[in-house]
């Protein structure tokens, strides 16, 4: 009971106490918010540009030159002698020949296989001639009856450079550059840039050309006769109905009359007479195709000075060296077109990428629509060195040189800064 005899003294100061800690806030000062405005304020400024744009390029120096030779591989005449060949030549052939004889007996009635019942022919003895052959036009038959045919080969002797400009195309064009300051405290400033464009590459020449034209002719004996209008192809048969001593049909066992297969081809002589062979130079019977197609690409690095001309407008212009990247396909078609039949012709194709060493200069005006985007159009330069891209097989021996110097242009497109 003691330890309680002190409480109404404690409930009597706890008022006063907390009385006077509240006098004591209310004389306190209040207190102080920091203060910030001593601080620089940070504001983001963008030293980044992308620039992203088409870029029409004047044409590439393309020079072609070299030569070849023209053989059909479809004609093989053989060699200038020898009976019942088979001779392929550019407007016709001739084949061994394939006549046959239906058999027949004494009583002159044909003779059939006793196990199939079929007729049985037999070869006809070698009289010289075949009735297999074909010819193809109407001048190969000659005033004193015979019938030429003909195996052509050509070699390109021209010895002519000559020269075209490969077409001006449009390519992309995407370059990035960064601020690196104002120049000596003016308000002209100056960047760093680095781009890359690609350009396609077509180059398309159509000449005659000189060439040795050689010919090897051979000459068949038509024996006195005329041969049917070309195109034209033997052996052609009928069937003939075979007849008595007094002109009645013969009939079978079923009283059907009998037939035999008779040959009505006209007969050519199954060897040459003679063979001629040829050689002309001209101009005129082997057109050549030069075809150059592929694209190249342009890095370029280098400087840019800024300079502002109105708030929103301002004139920059760049130079450098540039490395270009080209990869082209080299096609030559060469076509002879002889006296007859249709025209030869021989393709080859090579493929080649090289690497060239440059320089360029850009000058572009340029239009801010906003802090970070603009538009921009300009003039463009640049110059490379050249290569020689050679085509070498069996038939064909040709070279083209690709000169990449002095190629200027047009660019436009839009800008963003970041």
């Amino acid at each position: 009971m003691k330890s309680f005899r002190f409480l109404p003294l404690f409930l009597l100061l706890v008022p006063g106490l907390a009385r006077a800690q509240d006098d004591e806030r209310q004389q306190r000062p209040p207190t102080e918010i920091p203060d910030f405005s001593n601080l620089d304020e940070y504001v983001y400024e963008a030293k980044s540009i992308l620039t992203i744009g088409v870029r029409h390029l004047s044409s590439a120096k393309s020079n072609f030159f070299g030569g070849g030779t023209i053989v059909s591989t479809l004609d093989e005449p053989g060699p200038a002698t020898g009976a019942n060949l088979l001779r392929h030549y550019h407007d016709g052939t001739i084949q061994p020949d394939a006549r046959f004889a239906p058999r027949t007996d004494n009583a002159g009635n044909p003779v059939t296989d006793p196990t199939s019942g079929n007729q049985i022919f037999d070869p006809v003895a070698s009289d010289g001639r075949t009735n297999t052959w074909a010819y193809a036009e109407k001048s190969q038959f000659t005033d004193n009856g015979y019938l030429v045919y003909h195996a052509y080969s050509a070699r390109v002797t021209d010895s002519t450079i000559r020269q075209l400009e490969t077409l001006a195309s449009n390519g992309l064009d995407i370059s990035a550059s960064r601020d690196m300051g104002k120049l000596f405290g003016s308000k002209i400033s100056w960047n760093i840039v680095a781009g890359v464009s690609v350009t396609d590459i077509s180059a398309d020449l159509n000449s005659d050309v000189r060439a040795a034209i050689s010919t090897d002719s051979d000459y068949y004996s038509l024996f006195g006769q005329s041969p049917p209008a070309p195109p034209y192809a033997s052996p052609s048969s009928k069937n003939v109905t075979l007849l008595d001593a007094s002109g009645k049909p013969l009939l079978t066992d079923d009283g059907v009359p009998q037939t035999v297969v008779t040959d009505t081809s006209i007969l050519l002589a199954n060897e040459a007479a003679a063979r001629i062979t040829t050689t002309i130079e001209d101009e005129t019977s082997v057109r050549n195709r030069w075809k150059l197609k592929g694209a190249f690409f342009t890095f370029r690095l280098g400087p840019t000075i800024v300079i502002p001309v109105f708030s929103r407008v301002q004139i920059s212009v760049s130079a450098g060296p540039a490395l270009i990247y080209s990869g082209t396909s080299y096609t030559v078609t060469q076509t002879l077109s002889p006296e007859t039949g249709t025209d030869i012709s021989d393709t080859s194709t090579d493929v080649a990428n090289k690497l060239l060493p440059g320089y360029f200069a850009d000058a572009s005006l340029q239009f801010n629509v906003t802090d970070r985007t603009g538009f921009f159009a300009g003039a463009v330069f640049q110059s490379a060195g050249s290569f020689v891209q050679q085509l070498n097989n069996a038939t064909a021996q040709y070279s083209s040189k690709l000169d990449f110097a002095n190629q200027s242009g047009l660019r436009a497109g839009m800008s963003y800064r970041f």
